[in-house]
């Protein structure tokens, strides 16, 4: 039983270590650019039928209300094959980003894949509508997969502190 006490007590002095600390926390200063939200936007769709077909989705990136002006960087990762048929046009996917009722950014890809940076200034809260239209099929006579798209996308809100306090 001592034993056990020993090792208990050993055990308690190391961890009392570990949670004893020399540095100082420190909150955001004045003026500091911080983080204050990010998140997330994924689609993806791979088309199984012969003839050709249609795909769309549309869905919100929520930003939460801001007082002030903030930045946000979007990071999209667009991957897409559509194969050119005999018989009909080749597939593609269509990307669009609006905010504020206009268009911040669109892209049209139907073989490639795309990794862009589009970043907004002075940025008050909202939503940023995220569309997608695509158009595919999957050719049974060929080995390949059939047509695909594969979206991902990141966002950051930035914001400057200016009501942050110095914590010792």
């Amino acid at each position: 039983m001592k034993k056990l006490m020993v090792i208990a007590l050993a055990l308690l002095l190391s961890m009392a270590g570990c949670l004893e600390s020399d540095s100082e926390t420190k909150k955001a200063e004045v003026g500091e650019i911080i983080l204050v939200q990010e998140g997330w936007d994924n689609h993806s769709y791979q088309y199984w039928n012969a003839a050709p077909m249609s795909v769309g989705n549309i869905s919100m990136m929520s930003l939460e209300n801001h007082t002030i002006g903030c930045d946000v960087n979007i990071t999209l990762e667009l991957s897409a094959y559509f194969h050119e048929p005999l018989l009909w046009e080749q597939g593609y996917v269509n990307y669009t980003l609006t905010y504020d009722n206009e268009t911040i950014f669109t892209t049209v890809l139907n073989y490639s894949m795309e990794v862009y940076q589009i970043n907004l200034t002075n940025v008050s809260g909202g939503n940023i509508t995220v569309e997608i239209q695509s158009n595919g099929s999957d050719d049974i006579t060929s080995p390949e997969p059939g047509d695909f798209f594969i979206a991902l996308a990141e966002f950051e809100v930035y914001d400057e502190c200016y009501d942050c306090e110095e914590e010792s």
